[in-house]
């Protein structure tokens, strides 16, 4: 009995640690960007596919103004779409981290999958750019992929944590920030 004990305890308490990453930050808005983002892609789908059926439609309004309604409904559309992807493509949907100095971020790509860049803790800098907080300082060090294909992809280098989430001392994310510098001015 004594021996299993031993085979558990040391099976239980052994240090050494396994290679799976460990999740340090979890954006609080990760579910509500893919949504905004399913939702604006499919918005502008519709607006494009039925767009055809107004020249259908048996009304006395002049051929050049159906044209004009219909350029002017998808354009706002692409509009609000470029915006929406422009503001959320950096959003961190969330961090993990497999060994100290290194970190994959997870996003979003353009049709909502999750899309993880990887890289080097000491490559990771202060972001200048509205709705960013960390960039990737040397976009070569960084490596890509859209995880539900597993198919390579350009990796990202401007990324959006919530600076005010990274506080806590002695978490595996303040040292991130504190490595890098982000938060700071914030």
């Amino acid at each position: 009995m004594t021996m299993l004990r031993s085979a558990l305890a040391r099976r239980f308490n052994s240090t050494v640690t396994a290679k799976t990453p460990q999740v340090i930050y979890t954006g609080p808005m990760a579910n509500v960007a893919k949504k905004l983002k399913l939702f604006s892609i499919t918005s502008l789908g519709l607006g494009v596919g039925i767009s055809p059926f107004v020249y259908l439609i048996d009304v006395p309004v002049p051929f050049i103004a159906k044209t004009a309604l219909v350029g002017a409904a998808v354009a706002t559309s692409a509009a609000s779409t470029g915006l929406i992807q422009w503001v959320m493509s950096p959003y961190v949907t969330k961090i993990t981290q497999s060994s100290p100095d290194q970190v994959t971020l997870h996003t979003l790509s353009f049709l909502a999958k999750e899309h993880t860049t990887t890289v080097p803790v000491n490559a990771l800098a202060p972001a200048t750019r509205i709705f960013t907080s960390l960039m990737v300082q040397d976009p070569t060090q960084a490596k890509a992929q859209i995880v539900s294909s597993g198919k390579p992809a350009k990796p990202k280098t401007l990324f959006y944590v919530h600076p005010e989430l990274c506080e806590e001392e002695g978490t595996p994310i303040k040292n991130l920030v504190d490595k890098t510098g982000i938060g700071k001015g914030f």
